[in-house]
């Protein structure tokens, strides 16, 4: 039985970033996620949650909140303005500067017409929300000390807001406080900060502090109904379930705990008692939202933790950098890893050529030359790179982030790295996409102005890229590229936008207006994870995020046998997979068998295999031997159509470095925690 070796690389070191603050849009089913370095990750939760795309960060663009308005995504920081980014360059569209400092803290009013945002000074801004625009309105009485935390009521005359020792019930009519109320201090000389609000369906207001105590207070009369004292240190985040029935509340102690509402017989008034608890972090919990019956948390650890219950149930997504991280340089043996805002170029190791005992599964082979780290590239002034690139020789590489792109010409001459600056003159400053094709010879980028893609080809010379022409894709093909691919022979171009359009573009050696062919695959209701072309039969495999399965083979323009016989045989539980599929390679021995990646499994697809029921369980082909501990994978026929061919922990990337070797990019999730910092220190069982 032949094998094929992994390179399992664990060198990828990746430095986790903390989630301040989350934000769930219903109509689009998509949540934006703010990180420390200022970056905002939209995810797309409508079935295995992925990350749709990725608006770079700034150092001057802090975000401390941020908010949906309809498909609209606004944010505010310590620069004092709110910002509403494009989501189709993913870049700021505009800013609107703030009265009064810093900004905290912001909300929509329920009909979406007015803004409201509080700042270090202790005032309100309002602001009305206009379709090209937000337009200033007017400013509130200055309170003393910042503003923390805001909520619109239901009806949108009155504002809420939080800060130390107090909440306050504003008229946002008239500008005026109507009610201080303070927060009772359980130490002395040691303040409340309100760090949360909600408001439920009858605008009772409910606060997290700093205490951990949980309140709810009459916004009416201005007083304290009840309080429960549910965590040890600070409750960072307060949420509502969708039918305001249930509190959700967590912070520096992470124990997520629920709050459910009742009726009591005796009176008939409401009262809140305490529910379930959840540990589903180790870390402060700042961020919860909760929609679909399902809660979203996010915090310090960067793992954005998807749970429910009932039935009881927990995924967590690591703190990732949007795929792809890594590009394979074949004809070098190298290998490119993305960090946020630098690269690293790896010459990997190579095994023993004539093993002293045969090849067996999991077996682990000596190396005899380890991995060297051949380069690390800096962003100018640390900026954070959007898209990057390599040649499969590793002699050039490129890179853009918002304000520049940079191409170099990279070799190894008698063991000493040479870097110097490619002498091409690109025509723009910032590409979305950029990928060379896989015989070396074509470089792509793709860029959104707003109205239309550009698709710019130039061809590679030893020295530097010559332009070859453009073409832009029609809102109707592509709108927002999202993923793109070459054929295997380099003469198809294959975009995937984020509205769920694949089109297909025949190149050949270069492309003029004229002599450009493209077409479109039919429309699925779901945006595909992941694509790929390949060798020999020309068939693009498409996965969506429904994990929905397709080929398609591009000479004939149409769907394969095997897609169409597919669809009604596709396995549940492959389809109930939490994970999205991130990869697609093939096997280059047999064009029978596709290899799939997510983040903790390889599987296999065997093409003449058997398709079982439906509901039968996805089956494991490792012979009885443990998932973690192989360390090959058998090119054998299988007898069921859908295998687990093996397991990770966090695996970002897999590809062939040539016809007998792969190599698999995995973060250790230890690596992660390790570089966080300490967690609460908590007794447990009367320690």
């Amino acid at each position: 039985m032949a094998s094929y070796r992994i390179h399992n690389i664990r060198f990828y070191n990746l430095e986790p970033k903390s989630v301040t603050c989350l934000c769930y849009e219903p109509k689009t089913k998509k949540v934006a996620l703010a990180r420390a370095g200022n970056s905002i990750e939209i995810w797309n939760v409508g079935n295995a949650p992925f990350v749709e795309c990725t608006i770079a960060g700034h150092v001057k663009n802090s975000v401390e909140s941020i908010l949906w308005i309809g498909t609209r995504l606004f944010s505010t920081g310590l620069q004092g303005a709110v910002v509403e980014y494009d989501l189709t360059t993913l870049g700021i569209k505009y800013e609107v500067l703030v009265t009064g400092g810093s900004a905290w803290c912001m909300d929509v009013n329920h009909e979406k017409t007015r803004l409201a945002v509080g700042t270090e000074d202790g005032y309100i801004n309002t602001f009305i929300v206009r379709q090209e625009k937000l337009i200033y309105e007017r400013i509130f009485d200055k309170q003393k000390g910042r503003i923390l935390c805001i909520k619109w009521d239901n009806t949108g005359e009155m504002i809420y807001t939080g800060s130390t020792n107090t909440i306050r019930v504003w008229s946002a009519i008239s500008g005026h406080a109507i009610h201080k109320m303070t927060t009772s201090k359980s130490k002395v000389r040691k303040d409340t900060i309100v760090w949360c609000l909600a408001v439920t369906d009858d605008n009772v207001i409910i606060s997290g502090d700093s205490h951990g105590f949980l309140s709810f207070w009459d916004p009416h009369v201005g007083v304290l109904i009840e309080s429960h004292e549910s965590h040890t240190a600070d409750i960072l985040a307060v949420t509502l379930s969708h039918d305001m029935n249930i509190v959700y509340c967590t912070g520096v102690d992470p124990v997520v705990r629920s709050f459910c509402k009742v009726i009591l017989k005796s009176s008939g008034k409401p009262q809140w008692v305490k529910g379930i608890e959840r540990r589903l972090h180790v870390h402060d919990v700042r961020a919860l939202v909760e929609a679909n019956g399902k809660l979203y948390s996010a915090g310090v650890d960067g793992y954005l933790a998807v749970s429910s219950y009932p039935p009881k149930n927990l995924v967590k997504y690591p703190p990732l950098l949007q795929p792809p991280c890594a590009t394979i340089c074949r004809k070098s043996r190298c290998i490119l890893l993305r960090y946020t805002n630098y690269l690293e170029l790896w010459r990997l190791g190579s095994a023993t050529k004539d093993p002293p005992e045969p090849v067996r599964s999991s077996m682990l082979h000596q190396l005899d030359d380890q991995p060297i780290k051949l380069l690390q590239l800096q962003t100018k002034g640390d900026e954070s790179i959007i898209s990057c690139a390599i040649n499969k020789d590793s002699k050039t590489i490129a890179y853009s982030t918002d304000t520049h792109v940079r191409i170099f010409n990279f070799d190894v001459v008698e063991g000493d790295a040479q870097l110097s600056r490619n002498d091409t003159d690109l025509p723009m400053k910032r590409i979305q996409k950029m990928l060379f094709s896989p015989n070396g010879k074509l470089f792509a980028t793709i860029n959104n102005d707003g109205s239309a893609n550009t698709v710019t080809l130039f061809k590679v010379e030893k020295r530097s890229l010559s332009l070859i022409g453009s073409f832009q894709t029609t809102k109707e093909s592509i709108a927002n590229a999202g993923l793109v691919c070459f054929s295997p022979d380099s003469k198809y171009l294959v975009c995937a936008d984020r509205q769920c359009g694949i089109a297909v573009y025949f190149i050949g050696d270069g492309v003029t207006a004229e002599s450009l062919k493209a077409w479109q695959l039919p429309k699925y209701s779901c945006p595909p994870t992941a694509m790929a072309v390949q060798k020999g039969t020309l068939n693009l495999v498409v996965v969506y995020s429904d994990h929905k399965i397709v080929e398609y083979n591009l000479p004939r323009r149409q769907y394969t046998e095997f897609s169409n016989t597919l669809q009604s045989r596709i396995p549940k539980q492959w389809l109930a997979r939490p994970f999205p599929i991130t990869n697609v390679i093939f096997d280059p021995g047999n064009e029978n068998i596709i290899i799939m990646q997510d983040d903790s499994s390889v599987y296999v697809i065997n093409k003449v295999g058997e398709l079982s029921e439906r509901a039968a369980k996805l089956s494991r082909r490792e012979n009885g031997e443990s998932a973690e501990d192989s360390n090959s994978v058998s090119s054998s026929q299988y007898q069921h159509a859908f295998q687990v061919a093996k397991k990770y922990k966090h695996l970002v990337y897999l590809n062939w470095l040539n016809d007998e070797e792969l190599v698999a990019v995995e973060v250790n999730p230890t690596s992660l925690s390790e570089k966080l910092p300490p967690t609460l220190k908590q007794k447990f069982f009367g320690m």
